[in-house]
């Protein structure tokens, strides 16, 4: 359903902003759970919708999830390749880990991706409002109203009893102190600037052929990494992520330019783009009074690599069916959308929240001691990179630990006490939000502490 802003009712059941892969999956749910007035809203225009810088790659189980929620997944539509191989390459350009992934890892056609979550969402009878912004947020009477503008109209004023904000890395209610803690806003080395291109490239070399690699070096990156992803027949998604902290000596295209680019002697450039990712480990709470947020958001993003589409479209869908279940029990104070933070620590955030300290280490570890750490195997990313369970991940960090604990380098003989204290603390995650504040002050400390004590300055 789509309506102009004069057409608008004052009052919806769920209103939810940006209309992502977050935001429609939430939308989706949330009429399929049986609400009746569900409002979409996103600043991009209905046929923009979808087009993000985005690396394109996703999990096979997410898109057989889609498809059995009834969205049309299309191969050579929507589904642009399937990887064979993933690929961890060092400083010194050498292949240091093969992780075959046939059957695991999709590149998307991501604009194509993204009109069919929302032309899907938008069949089930949610209401979308493209090119339109809030201005205003504010609680009232135990719902919330929202200032909503489109250009070119009168600005508007709406009521709900709950807001699910999948408005992406400058969430204006997740960076207001109103309704959470500052704390909870990105430092600059918690976002990285991403740049890159699609191109097609005549006689590509077989090496990037049905593949995925990430390249990591310091010199380069600073913590990040550079990307090729196979999108078949002689296509690339390619590009490079530096930490905001470094954008201003390192320019993220004169990166592009100078170690992907010219490794090609011809190519046509059919997208480019750059923006910024959040890349830091997951928030103490993603819920307050009326509020769910989901997403880039909600940073839950993994940040070791950056990659948000599994968790935007997990998180978002099970944002809709809690909301639309708390609404219809008109429960949707902190502690009645709390299940929402108990399922989500449990399916991400304890992952992420170990994988955050090693996106610490490789933001403060030089290449000639990355290399050591790689080509010796007592830091064998491809390992951590597709440890997809956290117990997995969680019994592989033990069993470095034992190693990291002898060696003289205090990234890694620090790391084991580091790791063990958030697995104890995300491990007994608040039941409720009286005990959050305190949690969450741990929480933080653990992190602010490691980085003080491996910090590197080149």
């Amino acid at each position: 359903m789509y309506k102009w802003f004069g057409m608008m009712k004052s009052n919806y059941d769920l209103v939810v902003i940006g209309a992502g892969t977050a935001g429609t999956l939430a939308a989706f749910a949330a009429k399929e759970e049986g609400l009746e007035n569900v409002l979409l809203i996103d600043r991009k225009s209905r046929e923009n919708i979808g087009r993000k810088i985005c690396g394109d790659g996703i999990g096979t189980k997410h898109m057989t999830f889609l498809q059995e929620q009834g969205f049309p997944i299309k191969e050579q539509s929507v589904i642009k390749n399937k990887i064979a191989l993933a690929k961890i390459v060092a400083p010194n350009s050498k292949v240091v880990s093969r992780i075959p992934v046939l059957g695991h890892l999709v590149i998307l056609n991501r604009y194509q991706f993204g009109q069919t979550l929302l032309e899907r969402t938008l069949a089930e009878g949610v209401t979308l409002m493209d090119k339109t912004t809030f201005s205003d947020i504010k609680r009232e009477n135990g719902e919330v109203k929202i200032a909503l503008t489109k250009a070119g109209h009168k600005s508007e004023v709406i009521t709900t009893p709950l807001v699910i904000d999948a408005s992406g890395i400058n969430s204006k209610i997740r960076e207001n102190p109103h309704f959470f803690a500052p704390e909870n806003s990105l430092a600059d080395d918690e976002q990285y600037y991403c740049y890159r291109e699609i191109a097609k490239i005549p006689s590509l070399p077989f090496k990037y052929r049905q593949t995925a690699i990430f390249e990591f070096s310091f010199e380069r990156t600073r913590g990040g990494y550079l990307w090729f992803f196979s999108r078949g027949n002689g296509e690339l998604n390619m590009g490079c992520g530096i930490p905001k902290s470094w954008i201003n000596q390192i320019n993220p295209k004169e990166v592009f330019q100078r170690y992907i680019a010219s490794r090609f002697k011809k190519y046509q450039t059919l997208d480019a783009g750059g923006g910024f990712v959040p890349t830091r480990q997951p928030i103490p709470s993603f819920v307050k009074d009326n509020i769910i947020l989901v997403g880039d958001a909600g940073t839950l993003v993994n940040p070791i690599h950056g990659g948000g589409l599994s968790p935007s479209l997990n998180g978002g869908f099970l944002a809709g069916k809690i909301a639309a279940q708390k609404i219809t029990e008109e429960a949707v104070t902190e502690a009645d959308l709390w299940p929402y933070n108990i399922k989500i620590v449990e399916r991400y955030c304890q992952r992420y929240a170990i994988l955050d300290l090693y996106r610490i280490l490789l933001q403060n570890i030089p290449d000639e001691e990355l290399l050591q750490a790689l080509e010796k195997g007592y830091f064998p990313l491809g390992k951590i990179f597709y440890a997809r369970k956290y117990e997995k991940l969680l019994a592989l960090s033990r069993k470095l630990g034992e190693q990291w604990a002898q060696l003289p380098d205090p990234r890694f003989n620090l790391l084991p006490e580091y790791l063990e204290s958030i697995h104890t603390l995300t491990s007994n995650y608040p039941t409720t939000p009286t005990e959050l504040d305190s949690w969450a002050t741990k929480y933080r400390s653990i992190y602010r502490s490691y980085q003080q004590k491996v910090q590197f300055t080149p």
